[in-house]
């Protein structure tokens, strides 16, 4: 867990969550029998998820969640 004061500092707890959601993902596709394909899903998965949790707040957005399609 992250030491941050519990009434603070939510972007990077949303930053840290994603980080801790793709580790497993990623583990898992070095053992798939196409890694990159994997990885990049898993990747755009959770950027996505990220994104999607960082525009339902008040507060300014990441500035890659501003972005679009390959970008």
């Amino acid at each position: 867990p992250l030491l941050l004061p519990p009434n603070a500092f939510a972007h990077l707890r949303r930053q840290a969550a994603a980080l801790a959601a793709l580790r497993p993902r990623m583990s898992d596709c070095c053992r798939h029998h196409s890694p990159l394909p994997c990885a990049r899903r898993a990747w755009t998965d959770v950027l996505d998820a990220f994104c999607t949790d960082e525009f339902g707040v008040k507060t300014r957005q990441f500035h890659c969640c501003r972005r679009t399609g390959a970008a």
